[in-house]
């Protein structure tokens, strides 16, 4: 799991779909849902739920969202310690 993925990820749960997170992005749908999949085998638990309008997080999925949006708040904060 790196930065890019969990970005990406909080995307797509934001957008509520896999393609306006890709086209949002500039990267390949899939792309993004190969990342998915492999979020979801390294963490061992499904992180969407898939459905005809879109995507729906799992109680995981929502979970990791925002650990990881707190994760990347903090990197942008850090980052802007340093920036001029």
């Amino acid at each position: 799991m790196d930065f890019r993925q969990l970005r990406n990820f909080v995307q797509i749960v934001e957008l509520s779909s896999i393609t306006a997170a890709a086209d949002r992005l500039h990267i390949a749908q899939p792309a993004l849902s190969r990342q998915v999949k492999a979020l979801e085998a390294e963490l061992g638990v499904s992180l969407l739920r898939r459905h005809g309008r879109g995507v729906m997080p799992t109680e995981e999925g929502l979970r990791l969202a925002r650990r990881a949006s707190v994760i990347l708040e903090s990197m942008e904060d850090l980052a802007g310690e340093f920036s001029g």
